[in-house]
Parts: C-alpha cells; sequence; structure tokens
C-alpha cells in the first residue's frame, strides 16, 4: 500500500513539473543582434597608378653654363709669352738629351691648366699673405768696352770685366734677398756664321744643362721661346730650382746673333723676387745697343 502513495506522490510531482514547463510562451524566440560584416571571400581592387612628374623644361638661353667666364677662348701661344712658366707648344723636337728633354711635343697643349672649364678654390678661411713691397732701382749707364755694349742697370752694382767677351754685374751683398745676390752677365762671342734659329736653341738648352749641372738638388727648366735682343731674332728660357743649401733661384736665358757675334743676357736672382729681377733684366734688354 505505501508503495502505491509513493508511486502516486511521483506521478504528481511530475505532472507538476510538466504543467510548469507548458506554462511558459513556447512562440518567444531569443532575439541575438544583427551581424553587419560581410563575411564573403574578398574582392582586390588594384590601386590606381600614378602618373609620373612630367620632366622640367630647361631654357637654354638661361643655362649657368651658357655664360662660364672660366671657359679658355682663343688662347694662343703669344698669350702665354708673359708667363714665366711658359711652354713653347711650337718648340721643334729634334734637339733632345738622355737626361732631360727640352722640347715640347706636336700634341702638347697651351692651357696651363687640365680641363677646359676649371673651378677656381679659394681657401676663404686663410689670412691673406701682407703683400711685401716692391724692389726698386735707380738705374745708371754700363759700359762694356770689351764687349762693345752699352746699357742701363741698377747703380752700385759690383763690376767684373776681367774676361775679354763677358762682363758680369752682382748685386752688393748688403742689398741681396734671400740669401742670394743677383748676378747679370753679358757676353758677346764672335762666330763664323749667324745662329740659325736651331743653333740658338741648342745654345740656350746647352746653357741649361751646364747650370743645372751645378749645386742644384732640384732642377725645372721650361722650353724655349721667341724674344728679341739688338733688334735681332732670340731665342730665351726660364728655369727654377734649389740649390744644396736649400736657397731657392730663378733666372733667365736670352741669346741672339748679330753681324757674327753671339750676344747672351743672362740673370739669376733669389727666386721670391723674380718679378723685380726680371724688371731689371728687361731694363737691359730695352735699352741695351751696340757701338
Amino acid at each position: 500500500m505505501k508503495r502505491q502513495w509513493m508511486l502516486i506522490l511521483c506521478l504528481m510531482m511530475m505532472l507538476l513539473v510538466l504543467t510548469g514547463c507548458s506554462s511558459e510562451r513556447p512562440d518567444e524566440k531569443m532575439a541575438f543582434p544583427e551581424t553587419t560584416q560581410y563575411l564573403g571571400p574578398v574582392t582586390v581592387t588594384d590601386a590606381p597608378t600614378p602618373e609620373p612628374d612630367p620632366e622640367p623644361v630647361v631654357d637654354e638661353s638661361t643655362s649657368v653654363f651658357s655664360d662660364n667666364p672660366y671657359d679658355v677662348v682663343d688662347f694662343t701661344a703669344e698669350d702665354a709669352l708673359s708667363e714665366e712658366n711658359y711652354v713653347d707648344p711650337f718648340a721643334d723636337d729634334s734637339y733632345t738629351d738622355n737626361s732631360s728633354n727640352y722640347a715640347a711635343s706636336a700634341d702638347a697643349t697651351v692651357y696651363p691648366y687640365a680641363g677646359s672649364t676649371p673651378i677656381p678654390l679659394v681657401p676663404i678661411d686663410m689670412p691673406s699673405p701682407t703683400p711685401r713691397a716692391e724692389l726698386s732701382f735707380a738705374n745708371v749707364e754700363y759700359s762694356a768696352g770689351s764687349l762693345g755694349l752699352t746699357f742701363e742697370a741698377p747703380s752700385g752694382w759690383l763690376v767684373d770685366n776681367t774676361l775679354t767677351d763677358v762682363f758680369v754685374l752682382t748685386e752688393p751683398e748688403t742689398d741681396m734677398h734671400d740669401g742670394y745676390q743677383c748676378t747679370l752677365t753679358l757676353s758677346a762671342i764672335p762666330v763664323n756664321n749667324d745662329y740659325s734659329e736651331r743653333d740658338l736653341k741648342k745654345q740656350v738648352t746647352d746653357r741649361l744643362k751646364a747650370i743645372g749641372s751645378l749645386n742644384f738638388v732640384e732642377w725645372d727648366p721650361s722650353l724655349t721661346a721667341k724674344r728679341h735682343l739688338l733688334g735681332a731674332n732670340g731665342i730665351y728660357a726660364n728655369y727654377s730650382g734649389t740649390l744644396a743649401n736649400g736657397v731657392k733661384v730663378g733666372g733667365r736665358i736670352l741669346y741672339a746673333c748679330l753681324n757674327n757675334r753671339l750676344y747672351g743676357l743672362e740673370v739669376a736672382y733669389p727666386l721670391e723676387y723674380r718679378e723685380d729681377y726680371l724688371n731689371v733684366f728687361n731694363h737691359i734688354r730695352d735699352t741695351i745697343s751696340a757701338k
């Protein structure tokens, strides 16, 4: 009997549970928020290719290279005559020597630098050197009787005419600069025939070799060029070098032939005073005359 009541009680409890579940509204559904993100396959669209920038138009008439002040135009061999280190581009190459080469190549250039448009470099951070005063000389007339020549040169210079064909003027020791006394040498040597231009070139180059072999540790001769002396065509050359005692010197040699006499005019000077002593040389050349 007790088991029946227990069964009846279980059935009633189950009925109550089912009745509660049926009381809920079965037609109501849980709401979910709407999904807006597209989850389908991705379509790739190529980015537009940008148009290239147009090339700038250059006005050639206003180019910075249209008016370059450093371009060398119509530079001739004559323009180089005023330069002390002038190289004669038309020098005869028939005379050569194994130890020195005084002849110019036919392809040599007369420009004083490499390149047609050099860029000047100005060391703006370096102090400008103080310019020295130009040397001044009081010129008087000298007579080299044995040579048959008269000329003007600085007064007070020492005369040496012990040799018949040579006349030497030497700057006083009290007036010398950089430890070197300037010397001026004039010569007049009888020759059988008037020298040709080739003969004069050989005379000048022979003198260059003779001077360069005396006590120089550095030696830099130039090539030859033309210049008049006593109204006759002449040949000259320059040189510079360093003596064994460290003194730097420069010089010029000029020879011309007139009336079967070979005339020479030479100067040697301290290199830093080149312009001053070349002015003395040029004054002698301008005032020299044969008796």
